[in-house]
């Protein structure tokens, strides 16, 4: 005998989905930083919020009196971070 088709069991269950909108915008805006950079290479993982930071300042003088001594006398600047240009691998 084949299984009796109780009506419990038939019901339909909504199958409506419940869509769930934000009517408001989100901009992803990334706070503005600054790096240092020797060349063109970025020359640490820190990043400072204005480009006179104190340590900044510091780390720019570290690698302009290396560059000087040791090196073929880069440019040694502090820059606006670009994330294509310096990442951290």
């Amino acid at each position: 005998m084949g299984k009796r088709n109780h009506p419990e069991n038939n019901e339909s269950t909504p199958t409506s989905q419940q869509v769930i909108t934000d009517n408001t915008e989100k901009v992803s805006e990334r706070s503005i930083s600054y790096v240092v950079v020797r060349g063109e290479s970025r020359v640490s993982n820190r990043e400072y919020s204005t480009p006179n930071d104190t340590y900044a300042l510091e780390e720019q003088y570290f690698w302009k009196t290396l560059t000087e001594r040791h090196s073929h006398n880069e440019p040694v600047k502090i820059v606006q971070y670009d994330s294509k240009k310096h990442r951290v691998w």
